[in-house]
């Protein structure tokens, strides 16, 4: 049995989408930078083309991501997260870092 309140149990919730490991390591990836190509960021977080062609898309459709491509290389492309995207992740980062906080006394 739990003691969390049940008022408190919804402020312990983080979003599912940014949630899910790869698609987290996806956003850790983006944070810091203006775009990353899709080919780095496949050695970035470690996953086969597939799926992190299927992570990005669901990003991309929620809007968190946008890809665009390279105009160096018509058929590369690059990954950046959106104004929506990077208000979502600190607004996860904040969360998660409250949840920390409490976890701690």
């Amino acid at each position: 049995m739990s003691d969390v309140p049940a008022g408190d149990a919804a402020a312990l919730r983080l979003d599912p989408l940014l949630h899910e490991p790869v698609r987290l390591a996806i956003l850790a990836a983006l944070a810091p930078a203006d775009y990353i190509d899709f080919s780095v960021l496949l050695g970035l977080v470690g996953v086969s083309k597939s799926a992190l062609s299927k992570h990005v898309s669901a990003l991309t459709e929620a809007g968190v991501v946008a890809v665009t491509n390279s105009p160096a290389d018509r058929r590369a492309r690059r990954i950046a997260l959106t104004g929506t995207g990077r208000e979502s992740f600190d607004a996860y980062l904040r969360r998660l870092e409250e949840i920390v906080r409490s976890a701690r006394g």
